[in-house]
């Protein structure tokens, strides 16, 4: 029996406007009124997740940052918030002052780039709904930091990401949220972990949790929970270890209408 449904956002539910659809609103809110927990779970900021969660309109746990920061959007509170090292942020502004990158960092809930400017910031901005702060990498304190975002072509962000992980592979968690986004982040953080300590909290086995991903980011999710659903257009890797794939992209309202044929509510 499925108690709890966790859903990954961009490439997921939200299409490709990154809009939630009326449709997807409509089957969330009957089968969380049926008694069961929607959770969003996604490696945005929680300030870029906000106006989502009030389109859906439902009281729910938002699990953010892929796992970095947990919050109860009903009361406010802060459930997790784990941080990367300073020394593994001192580390990667090396690396990206070396390569001569342009990368966006997140500090409460606050988006700063080193390059306003850049075809970087300029995506970022078009799909967060967010507003940049420019920042000097040399000055920008170490302290506070919950991730950093290198945004290329998914080829040069592969090369990258072995270089990353080669210099600091140990101390963090390196991922793909998007074919064009590569993420840095606290080590003891993913999605799956995040997940399956929110569902202990409410008293949800996590084998009663459906789970919806696209990216690599999702892949911990996916593999832990009962029921695991890959997007039409997700990853190969994510495909071959889900039990089902959903008929329609997440443009073609997928999720929805994955949702709507296995409860059965149309």
């Amino acid at each position: 029996m499925i108690k709890a449904i966790a859903l990954d956002l961009d490439g997921t539910l939200l299409n490709d406007k990154k809009e939630v659809t009326d449709r997807s609103v409509n089957i969330l809110r009957k089968l969380y009124k049926k008694g069961i927990e929607i959770l969003i779970v996604t490696g945005r900021p929680y300030s870029s997740t906000t106006k989502i969660i009030e389109r859906l309109g439902i009281p729910m746990t938002a699990i953010c940052y892929n796992g970095g920061k947990i919050i109860d959007t009903i009361s406010g509170e802060i459930l997790e918030n784990k941080l990367l090292p300073e020394d593994v942020a001192k580390k990667l502004f090396e690396y990206i002052e070396v390569k001569k990158l342009n990368i966006n960092i997140f500090m409460n809930e606050k988006w700063h780039a080193n390059d306003l400017e850049s075809e970087s910031a300029k995506i970022y901005k078009k799909n967060s709904g967010l507003t940049p702060i420019k920042i000097d990498l040399k000055n920008f304190s170490k302290k506070n930091i919950t991730k950093g975002v290198i945004i290329d072509k998914t080829e040069v962000l592969e090369k990258y990401k072995k270089e990353l992980e080669d210099l600091i592979g140990k101390k963090a968690y390196i991922t793909f949220t998007q074919p064009t986004y590569l993420e840095v982040l606290n080590k003891d953080i993913n999605k799956g972990k995040a997940l399956k300590r929110i569902l202990e909290l409410k008293n949800i086995d996590i084998k009663q949790c459906m789970a919806f991903g696209d990216a690599e980011n999702d892949k911990e999710m996916l593999e832990t929970v009962g029921v695991n659903v890959a997007m039409k257009d997700s990853i190969d890797e994510l495909k071959e270890i889900c039990a089902y794939v959903t008929k329609n992209s997440n443009d073609e309202d997928g999720v929805a209408k994955f949702l709507e044929e296995y409860f059965n509510e149309k």
